[in-house]
């Protein structure tokens, strides 16, 4: 007899995870504060099995820490020297991987683009907005649609490895945020690759990742070391 698939639970534990993330992205939870599981199970009134399997994800995200006999707690930020390896990190891989797309002209990619784009747009009249969450999951799409079109899995994997739109999400609620300019940048990368541009398109990803960490790092720079 085939045994009925336990779908329920999963959703729980997605629905959990979501909660979760969306938490401690808007800084209801404070890095390092801890995350009890028995507390959490009452709170959310489910069993402890689905409060584990979603703390143990966000783990894998790097936005939960786990230790020995002490549990979960909430992930420190991480230094001002980890961002800025990984804004030159991402210069390199997502500049080559944008080279390749004006090269290719994907329409597939080009499209998830121009709707990344459309997205934000809508939601954030005059480039204001506090959906900082969904701003950043757009941002991500943005970037996604390039490396994902480059060929090239190794360097997709790479990127995708270290959530780079996720730590920059820890930040977006912390700083009065105009996403104007990000979205100018985004055009300017779209643009480019529309256009065939492999030069321009390159250069177009390294000013928005630079101007980018501009914009976060006036912050950031103030904040003790986390790692």
């Amino acid at each position: 007899m085939i045994r009925k698939p336990v779908l329920a639970r999963v959703a729980l534990v997605d629905q959990v995870t979501a909660l979760l993330m969306e938490r401690i992205l808007d800084r209801d939870y404070a890095p390092g504060e801890k995350l009890n599981i028995d507390a959490l199970s009452r709170e959310f009134e489910v069993s402890s099995s689905p409060i584990r399997e979603a703390l143990t994800r966000l783990s894998g995200l790097g936005l939960v820490a786990a230790a020995s006999f002490t549990g979960f707690s909430v992930a420190p930020e991480p230094s001002r020297d980890w961002f800025e390896q990984l804004r030159d990190f991402r210069i390199l891989n997502e500049g080559w991987a944008a080279r390749q797309l004006a090269r290719s002209q994907d329409p597939d990619a080009i499209a998830r683009m121009r709707e990344s784009i459309a997205a934000m747009e809508t939601a954030s009249p005059q480039g204001q907005t506090s959906d900082y969450v969904g701003a950043s999951q757009a941002d991500e799409a943005f970037h996604e649609a390039i490396i994902a079109a480059s060929g090239n899995e190794i360097l997709a994997q790479a990127v995708r490895s270290l959530h780079p739109h996720l730590h920059h999400a820890r930040l977006f609620s912390r700083i009065p945020h105009d996403i104007g300019p990000m979205l100018d940048e985004h055009r300017a990368i779209l643009d480019a690759i529309e256009r065939g541009d492999e030069d321009g398109a390159q250069a177009a990803v390294a000013a928005h990742l630079t101007t980018s960490w501009r914009r976060y790092g006036s912050w950031h720079a103030d904040q003790p070391n986390a790692r």
